[in-house]
């Protein structure tokens, strides 16, 4: 009895180990992106997919509507519980359709505008579906009086009205082909046109939506694909629907292959088979396909985006679970789980929970070699083997010629596949991760140190050369070839091809990569390379020279919907799909395919306001260039002007001091001097008429040299004025007494305008002086005075004459030149300074109030600038 127990027990186990191996471990769905609440929908339960002629996504739910540039979504309606279940463009002008209302579009804003201005009449969303742009059916509120009308700007004209309309159940969807319009029904499918008796086709039952394709007009039944022949139907293909019962939706892409969807599932006919895309939904509510050939679908579950790559996502059944090692050999795809499971073509081969495998695995000869935990598993046919190496991590297996090549923590080992025979061939790399070989007798090792050469395997004589040394934050941890001869490697973020035994930085793939961390790269023998980063992917032609081309990256907007890819090898099939493992799921795809025909840019760019336009910042380029023109031409001018006031200045200067040359050169002083000089030589003093004539010789001297300087010092001026003084001595005798005294404190470099103590005795001698009866005294002194915290020099000559009024009587030759050129002077040097010079002029009485005198003060300013 025990014995047929177990051998009843072990052959119950044998079979449910065979039902087990042959159930599929893998789900895979049509790479795709799903539209939420938290992506910005309104509502999770959509009602319509539209595209409008710009290419913007419009989303209808059930509060709502959104529109998709291709990066986000625009709310439309926020709060407002609005079924949207279509949308019409007129006149270029999107209108929203609800039920009661639409609502026209203009920018971001929206104006709402009845359905029926008389409210009779309301839309027909469900049998209206399949209609072509610019055509809608509304009914009454009771579901009755349908009318097929075309969308205007000035309201809905009525196309036909039919009681066959009536009769469509929400499930079915009219079809309007040119001039006639197919309404299937519970009684059967009937053909009307505008004038004529409607025709019964068929008195099928079960037909629920029609499409136009180019073998023809074809019904979509419960049962199968039905195509219209002379009036009749006749079975294309037979299919089954899981949930017709709210009817099927049906679409053609551009490889003109159909889109069917019932409630829950959707799938692709290409003219022979029924090929499930994607299940489980609830309640789809609408297909659409864009103009970049993506397939939408609105349900109650959220909207989802169909990518047009034809990226594959692939899962396991087992959600704790991942596959980290792949490689494709004699038609099937081996793997190697996290878990230790090895899985052929979608089904458990072995599985061990106490083992793991890298992410790396290699074919040879028709055997899949995975690195494991403590040893290195091979794979031939649908058994499972290990090649019984001592126990260490094994990081990774590659090849060289028929040898594989494995990695360790700290070594490099070639195993003979033929004999088992085992060779260390170098432990002086720290930490190797990848190895390729060149095909001429190398073997190139990435490292965390860098990139190292391995020569003369093939002699036992094997070489280690550092090639390439890296920074310990950049370790090379991907590399591949394509067994050619051509060899790539990733660091950090940055490409580098190897050819030859020539390293070259990839920089045409740098402006792509830059920013993105390369995590896997496959180099195929088709002549791609595929570069697989944190948060996209790098497709490009590659060519005999290791040069990219036709660079092309994808990424979640695109259809790489994968999370963050593993550092792991990726396999590629016998048709050139390549597949790649990712931290929960893996993707496969085919690099022609994603470089012939899909590079649509799918992000719709917003018209720009008229100030963003072109012509706009030409017109504004130009107008700055004019005003800087305009600005520096003013600066350059008001400059000119400036320097033309300066030179008129100095021209005044100029002439006010050759003024007051011509003044001092009075032709009666001149006379006068040299008169006093003839007397003293008529009556033999000759040594005074020597002494006068060089003094008189010395202060015209003086005076010419001086012509061209607006100031001298102190110590020049009080000589010049000493001269004068003496000349004039000499004419008038003892009439004139005179005196200079200079403060001991005052520096005697202190500048003074030129001729001012000259000019200021001359008036005290000539209408001072000259008028007095008696002996007459004129008083120089120069003293130190400080002035509003500044400090300087108080000029001061007084005389003790007759007065400016007594002299004024007198009258004779004065023209008064002489003060008001002074005057003149002095206000043009107090233009350029911020301190002026200072004058004042006091009239002298004595003590019975009589005038006695005149006193001339000016006071100069330290650092006065001339």
């Amino acid at each position: 009895m025990n014995k047929k127990l177990f051998i009843f027990a072990t052959l119950l186990c044998v079979v449910l180990l065979c039902s087990h191996a042959d159930d599929e471990l893998l789900t895979h769905v049509m790479s795709c992106r799903r539209f939420t609440t938290l992506d910005g929908l309104p509502q999770m339960q959509a009602e319509t997919v539209w595209q409008d002629s710009r290419g913007y996504i419009y989303i209808g739910t059930l509060s709502g509507f959104v529109r998709y540039d291709g990066l986000t979504l625009q709310p439309f309606l926020r709060g407002q519980r609005e079924n949207i279940v279509g949308f019409q463009e007129v006149d270029g002008q999107v209108r929203a359709m609800g039920f009661v209302r639409q609502w026209s579009i203009r920018g971001n804003d929206v104006t709402k505008v009845p359905i029926d201005p008389d409210g009779n009449f309301l839309l027909n969303n469900f049998n209206a579906a399949d209609l072509p742009p610019g055509y809608v059916l509304l009914e009454d509120r009771q579901e009755q009086n349908r009318r097929l009308c075309r969308v205007a700007v000035t309201g809905m004209k009525c196309v036909m009205a039919s009681p066959h309309f009536d009769e469509m159940t929400p499930d079915r969807k009219m079809f309007l082909d040119s001039t006639q319009i197919y309404v299937p029904t519970m009684q059967g499918v009937y053909r009307l046109q505008e004038g004529q008796v409607a025709v019964m086709l068929t008195d099928k039952s079960d037909v629920f939506s029609f499409i136009r394709t180019p073998d023809g007009l074809l019904a979509l039944a419960a049962d199968g694909l039905y195509r219209f022949e002379q009036d009749s139907l006749s079975l294309l293909s037979e299919h089954h629907f899981d949930a017709p019962d709210y009817g099927l939706y049906v679409r053609q892409n551009r490889q003109r292959q159909l889109i069917v969807a019932d409630s829950h599932t959707i799938w692709l006919y290409d003219g022979r088979l029924w090929r499930q895309v994607a299940t489980g939904f609830n309640m789809i509510k609408g297909l659409f396909i864009d103009k970049w050939n993506r397939l939408w679908a609105a349900t109650y579950q959220g909207t989802y985006c169909f990518f047009h790559c034809d990226f594959v996502n692939h899962r396991l059944k087992d959600e704790n679970d991942i596959v980290r090692a792949m490689a494709f050999s004699d038609g099937r795809m081996v793997m190697g789980t996290l878990n230790g499971k090895v899985i052929a073509d979608g089904r458990l081969l072995a599985e061990d929970a106490d083992n793991y495998f890298a992410p790396n695995a290699i074919d040879i000869n028709g055997k899949v070699y995975m690195a494991a935990a403590g040893d290195v598993a091979v794979v031939s046919g649908d058994s499972l083997g290990w090649l019984g190496l001592p126990y260490d991590k094994y990081q990774f297996v590659s090849r060289f010629r028929d040898r594989l090549i494995i990695g360790t923590r700290g070594s490099v080992l070639s195993y003979d596949i033929n004999d088992g025979h085992i060779d260390t061939l170098t432990t002086s790399i720290v930490r190797p991760w990848c190895a390729v070989a060149d095909g001429q007798g190398n073997l190139w090792v990435g490292c965390t140190p860098g990139l190292y050469q391995l020569t003369g395997i093939d002699e036992g004589m094997v070489g280690v050369d550092l090639v390439k040394s890296t920074p310990t934050t950049q370790v090379i941890t991907t590399m591949d070839t394509d067994g050619q001869g051509h060899i790539c490697f990733a660091l950090g973020d940055s490409l580098f091809a190897l050819h030859n035994g020539n390293i070259r930085a990839m920089t045409e793939v740098l402006p792509t990569l830059r920013g993105h961390e390369i995590r896997s790269l496959h180099v195929s023998p088709r002549g791609f390379i595929v570069v697989a980063a944190i948060d996209g992917l790098l497709v490009a032609r590659l060519d005999a020279n290791c040069h990219a081309s036709d660079i092309h990256w994808f990424d979640a907007q695109s259809g790489v919907t994968m999370i963050e890819p593993l550092m792991a090898t990726m396999a590629e099939t016998d048709d050139g799909t390549v597949w790649l493992a990712g931290l929960e799921e893996m993707i496969s795809f085919r690099p022609d395919q994603l470089l012939n025909g899909n590079q649509e840019q799918t992000i719709v760019v917003a018209p720009r306001p008229w100030w963003q336009q072109w012509w706009v910042w030409l017109v504004a380029i130009l107008l700055l260039a004019l005003s800087v023109w305009w600005m520096a031409r003013s600066i350059e001018q008001r400059h000119a002007r400036k320097k033309m006031e300066r030179l008129q200045d100095e021209k005044v200067k100029k002439e006010l001091q050759l003024s007051a040359v011509r003044l001092k050169a009075i032709p009666h002083f001149h006379s006068n001097v040299l008169a006093g000089i003839e007397y003293f030589v008529l009556n033999h003093s000759t040594d005074e008429a020597a002494h006068y004539l060089k003094l008189y010789s010395d202060f015209t001297n003086q005076t010419l040299s001086d012509i061209d300087r607006p100031s001298r010092s102190v110590t020049d001026e009080v000589d010049y004025v000493r001269a004068y003084l003496e000349l004039e001595q000499m004419r008038y005798g003892e009439r004139l007494q005179y005196s200079v005294n200079v403060a001991p404190d005052v520096d005697q470099k202190v500048l003074l305008p030129t001729m001012l103590l000259h000019t200021y005795c001359e008036n005290a001698v000539k209408h001072g002086i000259a008028n007095k009866t008696g002996v007459g005294h004129v008083r120089v002194t120069i003293s130190r005075e400080r002035r509003d915290d500044i400090d300087g020099v108080l000029v001061s000559v007084s005389d003790d004459g007759v007065g400016r009024i007594e002299a004024a009587h007198a009258g004779g030759q004065s023209t008064k030149q002489g003060l008001k050129i002074l005057g003149q002077q002095i206000d043009l040097y107090n233009l350029t300074n911020q301190h002026h010079i200072q004058q004042q002029v006091t009239d002298l009485i004595d003590s019975e109030g009589h005038p006695a005198g005149t006193c001339f003060e000016t006071w100069v300013p330290e650092g006065f600038r001339y």
